[in-house]
């Protein structure tokens, strides 16, 4: 699968603030550090799509992104 668009939708604390369902949706989970923005970042071929940090800890939210329109 090739990746042509990918976008950052949203940033999410609660969950009221999530876009709207209706779309597949893929989640990433681990411990802090360990390259899930790495990994998105990679699988789009965008460099800076999903913030990179070198200190653990510092997403404190869900983060949403489109990919291919759907």
């Amino acid at each position: 699968m090739t990746i042509k668009n990918a976008e950052f939708i949203a940033a999410a604390a609660k969950k009221n603030q999530y876009p709207p369902a209706g779309v597949p949706e893929i989640a990433f989970a681990g411990r802090s550090n360990v390259g899930k923005s790495s990994l998105i970042n990679l699988l789009t071929g965008r460099r800076k799509l999903a913030k990179v940090s070198q200190s653990p800890g510092k997403t404190r939210t869900i983060n949403f992104f489109n990919i291919d329109d759907t």
